[in-house]
């Protein structure tokens, strides 16, 4: 009996200790006051995961792509795979412990694009100088982040120019996803262009695409949560069994990475790619041929500029969702701005382009995350992912490229909010739009419409609205153009 009694205490002692240790984090992060329990935080935790798992098959991807200065390969695949799920748990993890807050983390859509095809590619400066560019604008942007600069910008900027910027860069991520699916021809160098492709070749690829595509649009506003992850993995599937029974040649060209094979497990493959991105970069942090070129000096500009517009619009429209699932007005913590702007800092270092708070966490609220433990679920399930690596390597093209054009599809839903009666509004949206599609390059994009946007005031009678910090942008981008002309 005494035994007994002594067990019933021990098993009563263990019972409190846990409750204490759940009540420290409950205590920590918040939860009576923010009306929540650890079911929910949980579950929206591994709703944000699954709505932006694609980053870990589409940052390889898009990264994979860019040349190295030397002109020998280009950035491994392999290693972006890991940095990307490091990064985004170390980041999304911080977000949470330090500003209690469900935003998750990961590389930016459009900022990767940018760093692969305009930046390495196009500007000639490889994948080493673009993470050093990728360095060096975060260093500069985590400054502005501190300061009053920030908000100085913020409020320079009419409320359409955000919109527009968003707009247009959903635009072009979502020509970036087509083509990936396999609808538009390619050049040499693996850039889309205005034809369509070889459908003989392409139709396994593409009939998977769509059906992924626009059956992660119709989940969405069905209100089905992760609608890209359920895609992506039903696709993926399809994807994986008629690569591995079909034999034809249309299969291989569009499912061939779907194959399976045992070398893929090779762990060293993953670890190896990961040391050499980050050593090659070292290597090159001294070469002449990218500190001569203007391209370096221009996209460490333009990357401040898009990172700065990217974060502030996704940071902000959390937060609206946030506060309307709370019930209250809250201004976004100073510490999550620095957290944002730091993360890229970690990022280039560990070889990834720039990081950005991602608006699929709205998905993670909407399931009940309000505070930073449903971060910390979703930074372990990164981390977790890192053993799983060959199958996001094994994801084809077709199907990253439909989570890419959905996400385009959704950031330009705020189109209706854009002043287009207003002309210099109008001007600017479409100038933007346009040069960031039929150019391929997000700065294009930004700095034709910012400059539309200045002289359409001119000519509407408008000048005196124009502020200051707007005069200083427009010079600055007719100075990235002339220094463009150098480089082409």
């Amino acid at each position: 009996m005494k035994k007994s009694k002594i067990d019933d205490f021990k098993v009563k002692d263990k019972k409190l200790n846990y409750l204490k240790s759940t009540n420290s984090i409950a205590k920590y992060f918040n939860f009576s006051n923010l009306n929540t329990t650890f079911k929910k935080e949980i579950i929206g935790g591994i709703s944000t995961f699954l709505s932006m798992m694609y980053i870990l098959s589409v940052e390889p991807a898009i990264l994979g792509s860019a040349p190295s200065i030397t002109g020998n390969g280009t950035m491994d695949s392999n290693g972006v795979f890991l940095a990307t799920a490091l990064v985004a748990a170390i980041a999304t993890i911080v977000m949470g412990m330090s500003a209690n807050v469900p935003i998750a983390l990961a590389p930016s859509m459009g900022l990767n694009a940018l760093f692969a095809f305009n930046i390495a590619k196009t500007g000639k400066i490889g994948y080493e100088g673009a993470l050093i560019a990728a360095m060096i604008s975060s260093i500069i942007f985590c400054i502005i982040s501190i300061t009053k600069l920030r908000a100085l910008m913020i409020n320079a900027l009419p409320h359409s120019l955000h919109l527009i910027i968003g707009v247009s860069i959903g635009f072009f991520i979502a020509y970036v996803g087509i083509s990936n699916i396999g609808f538009v021809s390619k050049t040499d160098s693996n850039l889309p262009i205005a034809d369509l492709s070889n459908f003989k070749l392409n139709y396994p690829g593409m009939i998977i695409g769509s059906i992924v595509l626009f059956g992660s649009i119709i989940l969405f506003y069905k209100k089905f949560f992760a609608p890209v992850a359920v895609m992506m993995v039903g696709g993926f599937i399809v994807a994986l069994i008629l690569a591995n029974t079909v034999d034809n040649e249309a299969i291989k060209h569009s499912l061939g990475n779907a194959k399976w094979s045992g070398s893929e497990w090779n762990f060293g493959h993953l670890f190896n790619g990961f040391a050499l991105n980050i050593k090659n970069s070292l290597a090159e942090i001294g070469n002449s041929e990218i500190w001569n070129k203007p391209t370096m000096y221009v996209s460490i500009f333009v990357l401040v500029i898009l990172n700065f517009f990217d974060a502030t619009g996704t940071l902000t429209s959390i937060n609206i969702e946030l506060n309307k699932a709370l019930g209250e007005e809250k201004q976004i913590p100073q510490k999550a701005l620095i957290i944002d702007a730091g993360a890229t800092i970690i990022g280039s270092a560990l070889g990834v382009s720039h990081m950005a708070c991602y608006s699929e966490s709205c998905v993670g609220i909407s399931q009940g995350a309000r505070t930073g433990f449903a971060n910390i679920i979703t930074g372990l399930l990164f981390l977790l992912s890192i053993p799983l690596f060959p199958l996001f390597k094994m994801m084809p093209n077709c199907i990253s490229g439909a989570a890419t054009a959905f996400i385009g599809t959704i950031m330009i839903s705020s189109i209706t909010e854009i002043e287009w009666k207003k002309p210099e509004i109008g001007v600017s949206a479409f100038f933007s739009i346009l040069f960031m599609v039929i150019t391929y390059n997000i700065a294009n994009g930004i700095a034709v419409g910012i400059i539309a946007y200045t002289v359409t005031s001119i000519g509407v009678g408008k000048t005196k609205e124009v502020k200051p910090v707007i005069w200083a942008l427009d010079v600055l981008f007719i100075l990235y153009f002339v220094a463009t002309a150098f480089i082409q």
